[in-house]
């Protein structure tokens, strides 16, 4: 079903959405934006493992370890990230490395955000079933290719409001060296608005935002998420993304440094109905290494 031809596998890996999905990319807007590191004032690290449609062998899986950190006495911010991600024959596996610089703007701060690193992207073309079987991409063989990246951010946030605005891939490098021309395989550029706003209500904390996310050569996407946090130690929440389903997700913050989370995925559209579910776990711990205070609450 999932590889029944590659030009299906090439939509969906190659040419549309090519960067790992998230659902509780609002604990983590690292994933989405350079401009994100250094934001929370503090040592953070988040470690997460994403399993997508388990109905469907050879469905996306993806593992990733951040780490984001201010420096002292500087309105500067860094970030590392280590990705691995399967969907199929394709293994993808990156280092990115953030560089954020902060300026006080109105009644918050705006960052300015750059992202490096290097994806490499694998393939194993025998594991796919080919209509055309003249098709330049039925080699039988395996093949690999490292490529760059440059992405750019922006994040304004204050003490209960955030706004970004993430572009990954704008060198648009190649993915494979198969083909010339127009068959060769690139990177597209995708980008990531997200829009939050948090209001306190008695020991309440509710939480609406949204996303705005997209692709060169795909359709953009629209998620609506709601999450309250109870007694400053409990999230619950609720995603609904367009022509996908509904997502429910949960994060418990066992102590100030400690966090656990999980999400599940319920798709409505086809794909989603036949992947079944989506399971998504994030673990994370802060470390306030410089003594400075936070400019804004850890519930955004």
């Amino acid at each position: 079903f999932f590889f029944f031809n590659f030009k299906f596998f090439f939509l969906i890996g190659a040419v549309a959405q090519q960067d790992p999905q998230y659902s509780m990319y609002m604990f983590n807007n690292l994933a989405l934006n350079p401009a994100y590191a250094g934001s929370k004032e503090v040592l953070s690290s988040a470690l997460l493992y994403r399993n997508q449609w388990t109905g469907i062998d050879g469905a996306p899986t993806t593992a990733s370890l951040s780490l984001q950190t201010p420096l002292r006495k500087k309105n500067v911010g860094l970030g590392m990230e280590i990705i691995s991600d399967k969907l199929g024959p394709q293994s993808t596996s990156a280092f990115l490395l953030s560089y954020a610089y902060r300026i006080r703007f109105l009644k918050g701060k705006l960052s300015f955000g750059l992202r490096t690193g290097v994806y490499d992207y694998s393939f194993d073309w025998s594991k796919i079933n080919y209509r055309d079987q003249g098709d330049i991409y039925n080699t039988k063989t395996s093949s690999s290719k490292i490529t760059g990246t440059g992405d750019f951010g922006l994040y304004y946030y204050s003490r209960t409001f955030y706004w970004g605005l993430g572009m990954t891939h704008l060198n648009k490098g190649k993915i494979t060296d198969i083909g010339s021309g127009d068959s060769t395989s690139r990177q597209s550029v995708h980008f990531f608005m997200p829009i939050g706003k948090a209001f306190e209500v008695g020991s309440v904390v509710i939480n609406p935002s949204l996303l705005i996310k997209g692709a060169g050569g795909a359709p953009s996407e629209t998620d609506l998420n709601l999450n309250i946090l109870l007694k400053e130690h409990l999230w619950l929440g609720i995603s609904l993304r367009s022509r996908y389903g509904v997502v429910f997700m949960t994060q418990y913050m066992i102590n100030e440094k400690l966090k656990v989370g999980y999400s599940y995925d319920y798709g409505r559209n086809k794909i989603g109905i036949a992947g079944k579910g989506t399971h998504e776990i994030m673990i994370g711990y802060d470390i306030n290494i410089h003594g400075t205070k936070m400019v804004m609450p850890r519930y955004l």
